[in-house]
């Protein structure tokens, strides 16, 4: 069945013209990780909208990078409501002089649930057809995966048997506003190549499927479409803990491109990050590739500059050939 999806992709996408306008109108559940308020989520709204979706939105209020499937149970949450005729809806308190035993965060997986069960339900009365979490500002990829509010988001809608796709791009899109377009302008594509694809009378993905889309770096000079596998290698990054959370060039050099995208100098921006990070412990980022320099994994065809996809599930359960070999190890247990 996977295979069968990707010569559909690869016949849609990796040979064709960009499509203009879909063949039919979705609804469409938007969310994120970074918050309702980023220009990523803000720029493919549109988009999709211009090519005749209905789309809504429904993000965490605030900021939920790396927070997977985490979920804020036995508290009720703040939703915000106030831009429900523009269709966008975040979840999440964002008074932080709110106790702490009382303060509920809105996560991605809480988001797009409201955005299925409520928002979607009010509006057109039903689920949507299709759930897409993202752009992220930032690639996801390989072992990371594991830790994205992007997928955290995405396999709960494929849980719920709503078709679902991930889409991260790279940290760029934060701040460039002619990248954020570009990668919109690619999720549109695909959306538009999946529905004219869709055999008849079929599903728009095959139950419990969904796609992790990653675009590089310069999307103005993209090598186009690589059908990949998820492998392990993370677009170069690993995590670390860190006694010195300065010492990591990774870290520091994401945090002076954050500043100066808010409009700081370089020279203030690098003493500002450095000031705030000197001596402090925490989680950062290393470089590795998790061993794995396939060609096909995507963290290796992002890095190479294609607009990677890869096809997904919930499935955590090793390949058939591995699950041999473990069990021969283990026939003596009763």
């Amino acid at each position: 069945m996977k295979l069968a999806m990707e010569k559909l992709l690869a016949a849609g996408l990796l040979s064709a013209s960009v499509i203009s306008a879909p063949v039919m109108a979705m609804n469409i559940v938007l969310t994120n990780d970074d918050s309702w308020d980023t220009q990523n989520i803000q720029i493919l709204k549109a988009a999709l909208v211009t090519a005749g979706h209905h789309v809504i939105m429904s993000a965490p209020c605030t900021g939920q990078s790396g927070k997977g499937g985490a979920m804020t149970f036995l508290k009720p949450v703040s939703v915000d409501e106030t831009k429900a005729a523009q269709q966008e809806f975040c979840v999440g308190d964002t008074d932080t002089r709110v106790a702490f035993e009382d303060y509920a965060e809105g996560t991605p997986v809480m988001a797009v649930l409201y955005g299925i069960d409520v928002a979607a339900q009010t509006i057109w009365g039903k689920a949507p057809d299709l759930v897409i979490s993202g752009p992220n500002e930032g690639n996801n990829l390989g072992f990371m995966n594991n830790n994205s509010g992007t997928l955290g988001a995405t396999m709960i809608a494929l849980s719920r048997g709503i078709p679902a796709i991930a889409v991260s791009a790279h940290e760029n899109t934060a701040h460039d506003a002619a990248q954020s377009e570009l990668v919109a302008n690619a999720v549109v594509e695909v959306v538009a190549t999946l529905e004219s694809s869709r055999p008849a009378g079929g599903p728009l993905l095959p139950a419990y499927t969904g796609l992790n889309i990653n675009t590089p770096e310069d999307m103005s000079n993209h090598l186009g479409y690589k059908l990949t596998d998820v492998g392990w290698n993370s677009g170069g990054i690993e995590l670390k803990f860190s006694d010195d959370l300065s010492s990591d060039a990774v870290l520091m050099g994401y945090m002076v491109q954050k500043l100066m995208a808010g409009g700081m100098d370089q020279v203030t921006a690098q003493a500002t990050a450095q000031a705030a990070m000197q001596d402090k412990q925490g989680l950062s980022f290393g470089m590795g590739d998790a061993g794995d320099a396939n060609a096909n994994s995507e963290g290796n065809a992002v890095k190479a500059g294609y607009i990677t996809i890869s096809t997904i599930d919930g499935n955590v359960q090793a390949a058939r050939a591995k699950v041999s070999l473990t069990e021969q190890r283990l026939l003596g247990l009763n």
